[in-house]
């Protein structure tokens, strides 16, 4: 599989960004797997890779689709790990991440088992804000995994781990307060809603699932936790939720929304002032930049969609 990179907090093709654009990391789906580590360049964006790297993951990569969030970083205390999922193992790697010099260092015990090894598993992974938790869905799978990160970056599911969502889903977020984990559930046309209490354990929101305009496998939402947005494979349409506080989802009025271009979307993600949407066009090769109205709706920017060199696959 091809890599591509980007500058943060933009994803392309399963890739990671950590410590205010100092480090990109990319999660690179060979066999054996490895993880590309890259220096950013403060004045230009420009990307070196680092001394020692890429680094193996302990697994296989290998996947039967291109997974929106196969690689993701989680900061606990003062200490910071990455987690890469190797599908062809059914395994996560996780590992430390050295702060000045970007290398990492696998945890004890790493790799992880979470399912057979199965060239059809498609993971996605999310980290809790405080980096308590990390969660891991698996498109041949209908259960949801939520892991306790422990202070060395060891993973210990929770209690009450696994959930069964109903579907097999692809795509996870935690919102920004921590209180809600949206899945795209994609063999339902829907997203799920999940309450997280304190141990991780997590309850469908009144309501939840909330149907979609196709098969859901991307998601995002605001730092606000008032608008939730959903990609859907092989549409080039965009739901749009607002979402209230007990994690309720109503469509915005006029959802769902034309990305501009004619392909399928296989990830989105918002930019950190979360006035633009981008999302990955696969099939045109491009990426479209969608702005965000205060009530959620969305309008392509003059210029958009914007060229890429290949496939876009995650964003």
């Amino acid at each position: 599989m091809r890599k591509a990179y980007f500058v943060c907090p933009l994803l392309l093709f399963a890739i990671t960004a950590f410590a205010q654009n100092n480090f990109v990391y990319t999660n690179d789906n060979f066999s054996p797997n490895t993880v590309s580590a890259f220096k950013v360049s403060p004045s230009n964006g420009a990307l070196t890779l680092i001394p020692g790297s890429p680094f193996l993951t302990g697994g296989n990569g290998g996947a039967h689709d291109v997974g929106p969030q196969t690689i993701t970083t989680a900061t606990l205390g003062s200490k910071s790990f990455l987690y890469a999922a190797n599908a062809g193992s059914g395994t996560i790697s996780a590992f430390s991440i050295d702060p000045r010099a970007g290398n990492l260092t696998a945890v004890p015990g790493s790799p992880f088992t979470v399912a057979a090894a199965n060239s059809g598993n498609t993971f996605s992974l999310g980290a809790s804000p405080d980096g308590h938790f990390l969660f891991e869905v698996d498109e041949s799978s209908t259960l949801i995994r939520t892991f306790n990160i422990s202070p060395t970056g060891a993973l210990v599911e929770a209690a009450g781990s696994p959930v069964d969502s109903g579907a097999f889903p692809e795509g996870v977020k935690v919102t920004a307060n921590g209180k809600f984990l949206l899945v795209g559930l994609k063999t339902i046309d829907a997203v799920g809603v999940y309450a997280i209490d304190a141990n991780g354990a997590l309850t469908p929101v009144f309501g939840s699932p909330f149907l979609t305009n196709g098969p859901a496998d991307a998601v995002d939402a605001t730092c606000a936790n008032n608008r939730v947005f959903v990609s859907s494979a092989g549409s080039d349409l965009i739901d749009a939720f607002v979402m209230a506080a007990d994690g309720s989802l109503t469509p915005v009025a006029g959802s769902p929304f034309p990305s501009g271009g004619t392909s399928t979307i296989n990830a989105l993600t918002l930019t950190p002032n979360n006035r633009d949407l981008l999302t990955s066009d696969v099939f045109n090769s491009a990426v479209s930049s969608l702005a965000v109205a205060q009530d959620g709706s969305l309008q392509p920017v003059p210029g958009s969609p914007f060229a890429a060199t290949d496939w876009v696959g995650s964003i």
